[in-house]
């Protein structure tokens, strides 16, 4: 049960630094500013046409998914269905997926990297790392006996 809680905070704590990440990225997008960058490549890709989709910042879209996160690590934290651990596991997938279409247009299509977006890349990579050992590990929270 201790090392679940490990991974739930650890869960908790990348989520909201992907929140604090997006929130500034979004934050910046709105105030037309591009955040400094070491690698030359933010300027390139946070102003390439895939930095919004549907109308919306990208980085505001991860900011609602990170923010899902969030709050889905804190409902199972005080609940643990284990069903909801495979829930976040499905999600975090997801983000993954994105994160990787991302990366792939990062590098195919705009050639340039964006240091904040490898950043997120690397959270959501975390992510799906921490999520799959909750799942293996979600039969702790049953009672003796029962199983999902």
């Amino acid at each position: 049960m201790k090392n679940l809680n490990r991974i739930l905070t650890l869960l908790l704590a990348a989520s909201f630094l992907g929140f604090v990440e997006t929130a500034y990225l979004t934050i910046s997008h709105y105030q037309n500013v591009i955040p400094p960058c070491t690698t030359g490549g933010c300027e390139i890709v946070l102003t390439s046409p895939y930095s919004v989709i549907a109308g919306l910042p990208t980085a505001l879209w991860g900011l609602l998914y990170y923010v899902g996160i969030f709050i889905l690590v804190s409902v199972f934290r005080k609940n643990g269905n284990p069903k909801r651990a495979v829930l976040l596991l499905e999600i975090v997938g997801a983000g993954f997926v994105g994160s990787l279409i991302l990366l792939y247009l990062q590098l195919a299509v705009i050639h340039a990297i964006c240091l904040y977006c490898m950043g997120s890349f690397a959270i959501n990579f975390l992510l799906v790392v921490f999520a799959s050992v909750l799942v293996k590990n979600r039969n702790a929270w049953l009672p003796a006996g029962s199983s999902t």
